[in-house]
């Protein structure tokens, strides 16, 4: 049986181009449209030092929700194993490129990696986070919430990379929606956050722990709360869709503590977490008109 971490071909035969529009998109600097340099940045690891800086994050990722995104495709989209700031006045874009260098061997037939600039700055400097994306988790969710993807444009096939910037631009409250979405969380949860957020904008009440909401934690290896983590009503109970996430969760957990040692001493950890994935990924189904087959 085909493994539901892949998607058909098809996917991939306009990623060059979408990178050159994202590239645009995302990047303060922009990047080079020379397809040597594309190439050059997606080829195999060559270095000894690439190689460690790609564990270092690779395991960075696997002890925060990033677990995730990469074993089960339980979260289409995690980001928070790599963050930095980009100085609008004086910019340095070298630590970019290297991270999207070392994040290489994330993008192939089953994950899609990268780096984005937040389209917003802050006292002169912006904001600079990696990401994955689970390729088959993000499509079965964008086909899954066409109802508020579709008027964007965006479609199954759409290049995460293109989506990504699309949502960093949205409207606030649809930007909310957009990224609660990507990162796995129930519904009801987006909406109440969503709701909550527009209310008190519009009253001037004040937000947070205790005053309109608390918090559902789902643990992952580093951390019990605080990482994959949704924002709930006051005195909120136990939902079906809570559950659902953390039971799911909670056994991508016990199946990568089981294997953590194998991956963290591996020359090729990759082998072990795609292995993972295949043993406990989502069973994403496309319908038969699937626009990417």
């Amino acid at each position: 049986m085909k493994s539901h971490g892949s998607l058909p071909l098809r996917f991939f035969t306009g990623i060059a181009a979408a990178m050159v529009v994202a590239c645009v998109l995302l990047s303060p600097s922009g990047c080079a449209t020379n397809s040597d340099r594309v190439a050059d940045r997606d080829a195999p690891l060559s270095t000894a030092a690439e190689r460690d800086q790609f564990h270092e994050l690779l395991l960075k990722a696997l002890d925060r929700e990033a677990l995730y995104t990469l074993v089960g495709g339980l979260k289409p989209l995690s980001t928070g194993f790599w963050r930095a700031e980009l100085d609008i006045e004086q910019p340095d874009t070298a630590e970019i490129v290297r991270v999207r260098r070392v994040l290489a061997p994330l993008r192939d037939e089953t994950y899609y990696a990268d780096v984005q600039a937040f389209a917003t700055a802050h006292n002169g400097k912006r904001h600079l986070e990696a990401y994955v994306v689970h390729l088959a988790s993000f499509a079965a969710m964008i086909e899954r919430e066409r109802e508020f993807w579709s008027p964007l444009g965006v479609t199954p096939c759409t290049h995460p990379a293109e989506v990504v910037a699309i949502v960093d631009r949205l409207p606030r409250a649809d930007r909310w929606r957009a990224y609660g979405m990507l990162f796995g969380y129930p519904r009801y949860a987006i909406e109440f956050f969503v709701v909550a957020g527009e209310r008190a904008k519009e009253s001037g009440t004040e937000v947070g722990p205790g005053k309109d909401r608390e918090f559902y934690h789902v643990p992952t290896a580093s951390a019990a709360q605080g990482q994959f983590t949704w924002a709930v009503p006051l005195g909120h109970a136990e939902r079906d869709e809570d559950r659902a996430i953390r039971e799911r969760a909670g056994a991508i957990l016990e199946a990568y503590r089981n294997t953590a040692s194998r991956v963290t001493t591996a020359t090729r950890p990759m082998v072990h977490v795609k292995a993972l994935n295949r043993q406990l990924s989502t069973p994403f189904r496309v319908e038969a008109d699937h626009p990417c087959r």
